[in-house]
């Protein structure tokens, strides 16, 4: 099965739409919005990665740059790579899930409201996806 392999503008497109729809279901169902929102960080966070390192594709990989799509859903690892500064963002809140208490890194979020899990904060880990959201549009 052949993976789709999206460009770098269909990324930065996708990421807008997916913001949009967060916002328009927010009012619905918080965690769906969520969803989106993580989403939306996701693609706008690789299309940073790949624009500052010239790939065209997602599954392009050039010198020491390792392709986009290696990340899978790994935020805080596109945002160490990014070298995004600390001061440039909002402090990455502590993820819990509601119903087991457990706890991780923000690879977990997609999965959790993914498959409906409830997440402890969820407005202060939306306003950090937005806040990833804010720095990839001024890092274009």
């Amino acid at each position: 099965m052949k993976l789709i392999n999206p460009p770098v503008l269909a990324l930065r497109r996708r990421s807008e739409e997916l913001l949009a729809s967060a916002e328009r279901e927010r009012q619905h169902n918080v965690d769906s919005a969520a969803l989106l929102l993580f989403y939306a960080a996701e693609c706008s966070l690789k299309a940073v990665y790949m624009l500052q390192n010239n790939l065209k594709m997602t599954d392009e990989a050039r010198g020491r740059a390792r392709s986009a799509r290696s990340f899978g859903h790994d935020i805080h690892g596109l945002i160490h790579a990014l070298n995004v500064s600390r001061a440039s963002i909002k402090a990455a809140p502590r993820i819990v899930v509601e119903r087991t208490g457990q706890s991780g890194d923000p690879t977990i979020l997609h999965e959790a409201w993914r498959y409906g899990e409830k997440i402890r904060d969820t407005s202060a880990v939306c306003e950090w996806l937005t806040s990833l959201i804010e720095w990839a549009r001024n890092n274009r």
